[in-house]
């Protein structure tokens, strides 16, 4: 992927007319581009160290950095995403049947409504959050044993191994408004009639009420992975699946990253989608001097207008994919034009 854009700036890079090159990172974009940009930046050593769960090889050295980063509604991690998925009520790797009732998240006792939102707790939150980090720490010391296995050739290959886990559908945020309902504090607004407002913006999402029958199937709720990709892009250390991320473990993870990056960045968030929040941590912890950040009233997480939720709230988002756009246009002409 990271030569893959590679090869895509220098393309840009030789034609006629393009003397600028920015980065857009979507979704899992987010922490592709990033990941690029913090190597292109500071080289190799970005992506090695005895902290990392993989390291990156030197292939990587002399990357041409990008001149801007657009992220649009970029997430965490595939890391991130795997670990607060987790259902942390899982007593036995081997036997996912077995489950801690109190960790249980589809069950009503906690909090769930499998008919809408879902209320929790902040007590069971706290508990969840911290065993959703520690089982995912399990797994990572399983993953780094079965790897030194093989390294000394007593494994079953020689190679990689497969590395499957199930219950994997359990992220509160999907069907709780309980868990980052929105921005901390006052940030820039668009909404539907295009003016700005700075206030706490607060996701107009609905909930997915369908996690609970997934999470026990093998199809939507058991990731197939191999040593390799689970340590590489699903894997990171924590404390607490969302206030306690060591984020640097791990090479996908767009925070890490952002602490690397200069060059101007325009971070965006969808109003009506669950990372309002970690985008606004990515802006926070991004070391550009240059960096912006906005929400779009009621668009969903593929940049269009969430009809679900004007449902909900009883107002119109139609201009929402307008607003964005006309947005990075004018951020995008006030810098590189």
């Amino acid at each position: 992927m990271r030569l893959d854009i590679k090869q895509g700036v220098e393309f840009l890079r030789r034609q006629p007319g393009i003397s600028r090159v920015i980065l857009i990172g979507f979704s899992g974009g987010g922490p592709s581009t990033t990941f690029y940009q913090a190597t292109a930046e500071k080289g190799p050593s970005y992506c090695q160290g005895p902290n990392k769960l993989t390291q990156c090889s030197n292939a990587l050295a002399d990357l041409p950095p990008a001149d801007g980063l657009l992220l649009l509604d970029a997430h965490p991690g595939n890391t991130v995403n795997t670990l607060r998925s987790l259902n942390p009520a899982v007593l036995d790797e081997n036997d996912p049947s077995k489950l801690d009732a109190s960790l249980d998240p589809f069950d009503p006792r906690n909090g769930f409504n499998p008919n809408g939102q879902s209320v929790y707790s902040a007590e069971f939150m706290d508990r969840y959050f911290k065993a959703q980090a520690a089982r995912m720490n399990r797994l990572i010391d399983k993953a780094l044993a079965m790897r030194e296995t093989i390294k000394q050739g007593k494994g079953s290959t020689t190679d990689d191994a497969p590395f499957i886990f199930y219950r994997n559908r359990a992220r509160l945020m999907d069907f709780s408004m309980s868990v980052h309902p929105g921005t901390t504090r006052p940030q820039k607004l668009i909404k539907n009639d295009g003016s700005i407002s700075t206030e706490i913006v607060r996701s107009v999402r609905v909930a997915v009420t369908n996690s609970a029958k997934l999470d026990k199937t093998l199809s939507n709720g058991t990731k197939f992975l191999t040593l390799t990709s689970f340590l590489s892009a699903n894997a990171i250390r924590a404390a607490d699946s969302m206030t306690d991320i060591d984020w640097c473990t791990s090479n996908n993870s767009t925070p890490c990253a952002l602490r690397q990056i200069t060059v101007p960045i325009l971070i965006t968030a969808m109003g009506g989608h669950y990372f309002i929040a970690d985008n606004e941590i990515h802006y926070d912890v991004a070391a550009s001097k240059d960096k912006d950040f906005v929400v779009i009233e009621g668009a969903v997480h593929g940049q269009t207008p969430c009809e679900a939720c004007s449902k909900v709230t009883g107002q119109s988002y139609s201009n929402a994919t307008k607003n964005l756009y006309d947005y990075v246009a004018k951020w995008a002409n006030a810098r590189f034009k």
